[in-house]
């Protein structure tokens, strides 16, 4: 991945320059093209990046902790974090997973007092570069574009729990694995279709809220029914109508 130009410039923090910083919007930059920084300019942006901070970490080291401040949000440049919540027992469940491209902790950063809402674990070694919320409230607080952009942000994000929360109302383990696999398909409805879980099987599990043995046994059902094909993560969807109507 091709790291953010702004991170090679002088730190304009520090040195007074006569022309501001420009930050180039390349096109694989996952900093620019995810549309939580959509209307940042490329001064700001390169702001944010020469104040971010890269963090290099092992599988199984925490990135953050539930009910820590949220001074900082995220973003996975390389491998997978697992986010979950602990009960009173002490046992894990599982709320989902980030990985390459995607940004974490965006929400409660932007909130004065916000505190993270869950454990982020490395689950394989992962880079992830960190960006203040304060600076970006400030530069929020400033830019009426940049506030209605994260709001609309938040709003998709909101709809997106939304659906999650009614995959996993569901009281029939098949009609939650079967919605959570027609989620995560392709928008376009050419067959075959493929979709890959995010997190190894044992988790995916428990983020839908089934025992190991039971996914396996739901998934060897819908390939034996000649509706999917399954290798290691990824699952082919021959008949996506029929699969849907499975969870009707």
């Amino acid at each position: 991945m091709t790291s953010c130009d702004a991170l090679k410039l002088v730190d304009a923090t520090n040195i007074r320059l006569a022309e501001p910083i420009r930050c180039p919007r390349l096109d694989n930059c996952a900093i620019h093209r995810h549309s939580f920084f959509h209307n940042l300019s490329d001064e700001d942006l390169a702001t944010l990046c020469q104040r971010s901070r890269l963090h290099r970490l092992e599988a199984r080291q925490m990135l953050c902790r539930e009910g820590e401040p949220a001074q900082r949000f995220f973003i996975v440049l390389s491998g997978q974090l697992k986010l979950y919540r602990v009960s009173d027992q002490g046992s894990e469940r599982i709320l989902g997973s980030a990985g390459p491209g995607e940004v974490l902790g965006e929400m409660p950063a932007c909130a004065p007092e916000g505190t993270y809402p869950w454990y982020a674990q490395c689950l394989e070694n992962t880079e992830v570069r960190s960006f203040s919320g304060s600076l970006l409230r400030d530069m929020v607080g400033q830019r009426t574009d940049y506030m209605m952009n994260i709001m609309s942000y938040m709003s998709d994000a909101s709809r997106e729990d939304v659906n999650a929360r009614e995959i996993l109302s569901s009281q029939n383990a098949r009609d939650r694995l079967v919605n959570y696999i027609l989620q995560r398909l392709p928008e376009n409805r050419s067959a075959p279709q493929e979709m890959e879980f995010p997190l190894p099987k044992g988790l995916t599990a428990s983020l839908l809220a089934m025992q190991p043995e039971t996914l396996s046994r739901i998934l060897a059902d819908l390939r034996r029914k000649g509706l999917v094909d399954v290798e290691q993560r990824r699952v082919r969807v021959h008949d996506r109508k029929t699969l849907a109507s499975l969870a009707s």
